[in-house]
């Protein structure tokens, strides 16, 4: 497979890009038969270039004995969800990170949006002073570990929490497919 983003013109051609994992990454991908191409594709190219990429460096870390803490991002505002039909897409959490949100281009943000971005700037403030997301009255965030299949979650109801990381399967295919041999 190809470093950085893939493009395929149809589901077949997509898993091809698999090689000999395809049956593993169409069981990953389009367990039912029925998902919308647009939205493997989407995936893939999501797993690939940052989501595999994060747990990498995610285990890296931790196996040289550094605290890291993974985070999935599935929060998509009211008022973003007709262009974010697969969810919430690269880099959307930065104006949230920031307390930043601003209306603009008939983009008017909710007081859920509000509470949401209040929400990740306490995380990031207090990973920026302490090398800890956590604090008082936040949900707790633990530190990734590889024996648990877990993520911290800011989910689209507005709230947070650790999960179990439904990816692992998506993930541990590009892994595989990705490997130094």
């Amino acid at each position: 497979m190809p470093a950085g983003f893939v493009n395929a013109n149809s589901k077949e051609e997509l898993l091809a890009l698999f090689g000999n994992r395809k049956q593993e990454a169409a069981a990953a991908y389009d367990a039912n038969g029925n998902t919308e191409f647009a939205k493997m594709l989407a995936y893939v190219n999501t797993d690939k270039v940052w989501a595999e990429p994060a747990r990498f460096t995610a285990r890296r870390f931790t196996a040289k004995g550094a605290p890291a803490y993974l985070y999935l991002f599935s929060y998509v505002s009211a008022s973003m969800q007709q262009w974010m039909r697969f969810g919430a897409s690269h880099a959307s959490e930065i104006s949230y990170v920031f307390d930043n949100l601003v209306d603009r281009n008939n983009i008017v943000f909710t007081e859920q949006d509000k509470q949401v971005a209040k929400l990740m700037n306490g995380y990031w403030i207090n990973f920026a002073k302490t090398g800890n997301p956590n604090g008082k009255g936040l949900p707790e965030w633990p530190l990734y570990n590889e024996k648990i299949n877990e993520v911290f979650e800011f989910r689209q109801d507005g709230s947070a929490g650790a999960i179990e990381d439904l990816r692992k399967n998506r993930l541990d295919v590009i892994e595989k497919t990705f490997e130094k041999k």
